[in-house]
């Protein structure tokens, strides 16, 4: 009775070693995951949809990415980029979002942006580099903050983006560009 005890114990461990051995081996030959490459953050064409956007650029491709902080209690903090065809590049920080009703240069968001009175908010970012010419306010210096609004609707690819220079909008000093609107193309 202790042998086939013996026995039995003998083959379990026997199975187990085996099991552990066929995992290794498959798991050292499963590929190895790199680290994306740099340029390949998810991104979105748009088409330029009225005239203001035609002379900044025709075909806008746009990308939200998320930046991992450098300080252990820091926030992730997510970037926008807009890259046009003619040179446009934006690069700009999140900042939060905000009210259509907020003031800018004496009109609301929601008028400037022509949105829908059920929007609740806009997303407003810091710029934090821009080149290209015309860029974002053509004639109007360079942006200090980019508000962002797109539909909240399930299909729509509209997206509308209105350059701000000056303060952050609502700030006395914040003045606002052309309205740019785009679709996805």
């Amino acid at each position: 009775m202790t042998l086939r005890i013996a026995l039995v114990v003998l083959a379990l461990g026997l199975a187990a070693c085996n099991q552990q051995s066929a995992t290794q081996d498959a798991a050292s030959d499963a590929p190895q995951l790199d680290a994306p490459a740099p340029d390949s953050e998810p991104s979105r064409v748009y088409a330029a949809a009225n005239d203001a956007a035609r002379a900044v650029s025709a075909e806008l491709t746009v990308s939200v990415t998320q930046e991992l902080p450098d300080a252990a209690d820091a926030d992730i903090q997510e970037r926008l980029s807009l890259r046009g065809g003619n040179g446009l590049d934006v690069s700009a920080a999140v900042t939060g979002a905000i009210s259509p009703a907020t003031q800018v240069g004496g009109q609301t968001l929601r008028a400037l942006l022509a949105i829908p009175v059920e929007e609740p908010q806009v997303l407003v970012y810091r710029v934090s580099a821009a080149a290209g010419a015309p860029g974002l306010c053509a004639g109007g210096g360079a942006p200090t903050h980019v508000v962002v609004w797109e539909p909240s609707a399930p299909g729509d690819g509209a997206m509308k983006i209105l350059g701000i220079t000056g303060g952050a909008p609502g700030a006395g000093d914040s003045r606002a560009c052309q309205m740019l609107e785009y679709r996805r193309s």
